[in-house]
């Protein structure tokens, strides 16, 4: 069985300290000087180690277990980690490695970024860029379901103005607009706009629709249409649709384009750099490739 040598029990600190205490008049600094005050294993523990992590807030008593304490569980840490350096050797040298490889990781992605920097500072593209990607690449932003633009308003049959909503409905700009959401409002009637795509379900779900029933001719169609369900009549108009198979609008997929030109643009940028560094080391005899 292997034996540490383990020097400076608590009982010792402790006479130490008393002997410190009773040769002055005032409880003195413990600590003077480079001697050890503990050892395990192969790590010693000095005195000047202890005196920089004591409480400059403690004093008497109360100091002296603090030390002794603090002394005690560095020695029972020590031979913890000692033990474990013995039993897991292999694993400790995975550990190194794949610590090397992240750090190497870190090393390449600092370095692609300053070449990046170098290159074009905190501007990889325009919203030239974007737009021109995206007008060569419509074919990669297929929808695959049908979204609209449009608005609906539910509005009673015997209802005595239903002529006049019916045309500011469908002439929905301006001021027309304003007088048409005012009267909405007067008479609580639900009128919903949806100024972003949305999918066509979605709208749909403000309409009497069945559930079997297709409606796909209706997204496409324009202008004024109506429905009617018990006592009510629904005006709703698509101002905007792009159907299944369609290319997705560029605002829709606007960041996934700016994703995908800004990885290109990096690409590039460094492919040129570490071309660059390659070519210019083996000109210089920096590197050199003997096969």
């Amino acid at each position: 069985m292997k034996k540490y040598l383990f020097i400076f029990s608590s009982f010792h600190l402790f006479i130490f300290l008393l002997f410190a205490f009773a040769s002055c008049k005032r409880f003195p600094n413990p600590f003077e000087g480079e001697r050890v005050v503990a050892r395990a294993g192969r790590e010693v523990l000095r005195q000047m180690d202890v005196e920089r992590v004591v409480p400059q807030d403690i004093s008497g008593t109360d100091s002296l277990a603090w030390v002794v304490d603090y002394v005690n569980r560095w020695v029972r840490d020590e031979l913890k980690l000692q033990m474990a350096d013995r039993l897991f050797k292999k694993e400790e040298r995975e550990d190194e490695e794949l610590l090397a490889s992240y750090r190497n990781i870190l090393k390449n992605r600092r370095l692609e970024q300053h070449f990046v920097r170098e290159k074009v500072g905190d501007s990889l593209y325009t919203d030239g860029d974007l737009e021109e990607y995206y007008a060569s690449h419509q074919r990669d932003f297929v929808l695959d379901r049908t979204i609209v633009k449009g608005r609906v308003v539910a509005v009673p049959k015997d209802f005595r103005q239903l002529k006049d909503i019916r045309s500011l409905f469908a002439d929905f700009s301006g001021d027309r607009r304003e007088e048409a959401v005012a009267m909405a409002e007067k008479n609580g009637f639900v009128l919903r706009e949806f100024a972003e795509w949305t999918e066509y379900p979605q709208f749909l779900v403000l309409l009497p629709t069945r559930r079997n029933q297709s409606y796909d001719e209706l997204a496409t169609r324009g202008g004024l249409q109506e429905m009617e369900d018990g006592g009510v009549v629904y005006f709703f108009v698509i101002t905007d649709a792009r159907t299944t198979g369609q290319s997705a609008p560029y605002e829709l997929v606007r960041d996934i384009v700016r994703q995908t030109v800004a990885t290109l643009r990096r690409g590039e940028i460094v492919r040129a750099a570490e071309d660059s560094l390659y070519d210019n080391a083996i000109l210089e005899k920096r590197a050199i490739i003997n096969l």
